[in-house]
């Protein structure tokens, strides 16, 4: 059984990796041949993790990967990420602007790369001629946009059966519902989740819940190790630990001063005050995968952490915390089954727009600006909070691993 699978960095990456080992231990090698194209960040993680992943630059080969590299470099300047190489930015970069061109034609391709940047990418072409290279039986990605829904639109136009696995609650307005193509079978958190698809038109027939199989490990023992070993390695075991879990915002956020990083620097400014004027609260600063890097890292202080995710996990910060600030973050949803305190921005634009609420869903307790924030961190610092795990917490990877060989089942018996 040949499977792909197709990611970025961030929780889908971390959905991604527990499958690919249950699928491993499921199927037994070599008879079970996985392969992971792990996108941008994700390439980074999943080295880290033991995988030997695929990228861009290694289908960036012959006179259309010449073509393409030439546009990479175009477009390079303002897309670094410390995170990825230069060779893959290239790769990534020049491929799906080529699939434009051919599209449309060079001048066409830089009035799209200017009106929506790589925001627009959708690159069906590539991953067409990558799934004929490679003729996996499965294809499997996350809810992620772009090479992740170009993935499986590419299997669907090929025969190739595939699964999706949303992360979260599939909300209404999110745009996973109103594609056009989905996969054969789509795995989701809860039942709730499965019922926003259906109203959403996704066919019921497809959809499985399963859990989020990036949440299975906080069900096990080693979660709370980790995080009373992370604790303990810097002298915090008798105060209480706050995550700020931050992000960008979009960059026509409302007010201005909150677009891009802006709100998320203000938050970190507001807690180190906060942190610095008592001596029973510590606290952890940390970004996303993909945006860390854009973010200025706070002043040293013996009682905050700068948290970055290309070099520590974010499991021990997370189980080693009490209390967890975020915007519209998976982080949130594994903070709450982890049984943490969960403070939602509610002045977050990106939560607004998106719906994507924590205190509306009844997982968070919900801040409407930067000072009720820190009444709420203050009036939880000697609360107590239980794991609240959702239904198949610590089997979905297993789940969804049973769901693909049935997949490739279906195709081999077809």
């Amino acid at each position: 059984m040949r499977v792909l699978f197709v990611c970025y960095g961030g929780g889908h990456i971390e959905m991604c990796l527990p499958v690919i080992r249950a699928l491993r231990e499921r199927e037994r090698e070599p008879a079970c041949d996985v392969r992971l194209m792990a996108l941008t960040t994700a390439f980074g993680a999943a080295q880290r993790a033991g995988e030997s992943p695929l990228g861009y630059r290694d289908f960036c080969d012959g006179p259309q990967g010449q073509r393409a590299l030439r546009y990479g470099e175009m477009l390079l300047s303002g897309n670094e990420h410390p995170d990825v190489s230069r060779e893959e930015s290239l790769a990534y970069l020049g491929s799906n602007f080529l699939e434009w061109v051919d599209q449309a034609g060079e001048a066409a391709a830089m009035q799209r790369w200017r009106e929506v940047g790589r925001q627009g990418f959708l690159p069906v072409g590539f991953f067409k001629r990558l799934l004929a290279r490679l003729e996996p039986d499965v294809v499997v990605a996350t809810n992620s946009p772009r090479s992740e829904q170009a993935a499986v639109a590419a299997a669907a136009a090929l025969g190739i059966p595939s699964l999706t696995m949303l992360d979260l609650f599939a909300l209404p307005g999110d745009p996973f519902g109103a594609r056009k193509v989905h996969a054969d079978r789509v795995t989701v958190i809860s039942e709730a989740a499965r019922e926003n698809l259906v109203k959403a038109g996704v066919p019921p027939a497809r959809i499985f819940v399963t859990g989020n199989p990036a949440f299975d490990v906080l069900a096990g023992a080693q979660a709370a190790a980790e995080g009373a070993a992370w604790r303990r390695s810097r002298g915090w075991d008798d105060r209480c630990v706050v995550l700020w879990a931050g992000h960008r915002e979009p960059l026509d956020a409302q007010p201005a001063h909150w677009a891009g990083s802006g709100l998320g620097q203000a938050v970190q400014d507001r807690l180190v005050q906060w942190v610095a004027s008592r001596d029973d609260v510590c606290l952890a600063v940390r970004y996303h995968p993909n945006e860390w890097h854009e973010f200025q890292a706070p002043a040293g202080h013996p009682r905050v952490h700068w948290s970055r995710p290309d070099q520590e996990s974010l499991l021990p910060v997370l189980t080693a915390s009490s209390q967890v600030v975020v915007q519209a973050t998976t982080v949130g949803a594994q903070a709450y089954t982890a049984g943490k305190q969960v403070v939602s921005l509610g002045f977050s634009p990106l939560v607004r727009r998106t719906g994507m609420d924590y205190a509306a869903l009844g997982m968070a307790r919900r801040a409407d600006d930067l000072e009720s924030m820190v009444s709420l961190l203050a009036a939880g610092v000697s609360r107590a909070a239980a794991p609240m795990l959702p239904v198949g917490a610590g089997r979905a990877a297993d789940a969804v691993a049973g769901h693909i060989a049935a997949l490739a089942g279906r195709k081999e018996t077809s």
